[in-house]
């Protein structure tokens, strides 16, 4: 993989809080933000800014002032080799941001110095502030390079399997759904994939799995797999893990209430652990019922309540959540691949 080398600077500290970091040389400018945030140790809940020379680059809202320009569409390639960063309007983390050149052959972290600064504790000078009454975390490179992995994702391995199931091209059936051995194959790697787990009989159709049924919409629509004359086969998009990862990020669009929700359930059940169904609907509720209206109205916990179960097969099927008992939904905890996709679950993401 092609990476780009990257120094980030806090401006005006002394001694220096500094990063190397290599990237995805292919890497937009929201997606460097994030991989900043992580070798930072910020958490993603400000917005940001990048500038180079009179262009300015951020993300993009109905309130966004017109001269800023989508930081999504915007490649690291395509500016000029220093940029400055704003991180929280408010406290005003300014940050001058070099490209050092090629990085090495996988992102990660290279280096840094400095302790970790915090959200919300006043800028460069709250950080100086309390970098001298020691209340910031020490420079820990393992800790700081594993965050780094996270927020950089992974393809879910319930989308790598069903990828790998297609990779020599399967004929679907006339109702344009897979083939019964590929649907066998899948349900032996996931059981509980089946409404009755490890109980059930062999699957006789796609639809026997429900989590399968929304895997095969969602790499279609992802457009990591395509049929052509009844054959489903892997794009060339899906051997490339960074390009993967960002179609699959693109089906929950920032911003949207489809994103929060699915980030605030992954989040709720990485911090505080396994939570019954009513509990995870009403902490759903707390932080999102009062900010989203339908027909005129605010969210309730019955429509909460919908949302979740509506995309319980997807989050399942990406290994976001699981069920601690297949025979009752009321029950949830982390999945396997809690923090390796959606990128501010990462950040959220307990530490070791």
């Amino acid at each position: 993989m092609r990476t780009t080398r990257l120094q980030v600077r806090l401006d005006e500290i002394t001694p220096p809080l500094l990063r190397v970091l290599d990237v995805p040389a292919t890497s937009t400018l929201a997606e460097v933000h994030l991989l900043l945030q992580a070798a930072l140790g910020f958490v993603d809940t400000h917005l940001y800014e990048f500038g180079a020379g009179e262009a300015r680059y951020g993300p993009i809202d109905e309130d966004a002032d017109e001269e800023l320009v989508d930081a999504t569409e915007v490649r690291l390639s395509a500016v000029a080799p220093e940029l400055s960063y704003v991180y929280d309007f408010g406290d005003w983390w300014s940050f001058t941001v070099t490209v050092l050149g090629p990085g090495d052959d996988e992102p990660g972290l290279v280096s840094g110095e400095g302790d970790e600064p915090l959200d919300d504790i006043g800028g460069a000078t709250g950080y100086a502030r309390a970098r001298e009454a020691g209340e910031l975390r020490p420079f820990d490179a393992d800790r700081i390079g594993a965050r780094l992995q996270r927020v950089l994702g992974r393809v879910p391995a319930g989308v790598q399997v069903v990828l790998d199931a297609i990779a020599g091209g399967v004929q679907l059936t006339p109702q344009g759904r897979l083939p019964r051995t590929v649907v066998r194959q899948i349900q032996q790697r996931y059981p509980m994939w089946h409404p009755r787990g490890d109980e059930a009989p062999p699957a006789q159709r796609e639809d026997d799995l429900h989590p399968l049924v929304v895997v095969h919409d969602l790499v279609r629509r992802s457009r990591l797999a395509r049929a052509r004359h009844g054959v489903l086969s892997p794009t060339k998009s899906a051997a490339d893990p960074v390009e993967a990862v960002r179609r699959l990020r693109a089906a929950f669009p920032a911003g949207s209430f489809r994103r929060l929700l699915v980030e605030t359930v992954v989040g709720i059940l990485l911090v505080e652990g396994p939570q019954r169904t009513q509990a995870l609907v009403s902490a759903l509720y707390d932080g999102l019922g009062l900010y989203w209206i339908r027909q005129g109205e605010p969210l309730t916990e019955e429509d909460m309540m919908i949302a979740l179960l509506r995309d319980a097969n997807l989050l399942m099927a990406l290994g976001q959540v699981e069920q601690e008992d297949h025979r009752s939904v009321d029950t949830w905890r982390a999945g396997p691949e809690a923090g390796w996709l959606l990128p501010r679950t990462a950040l959220f993401a307990p530490e070791s």
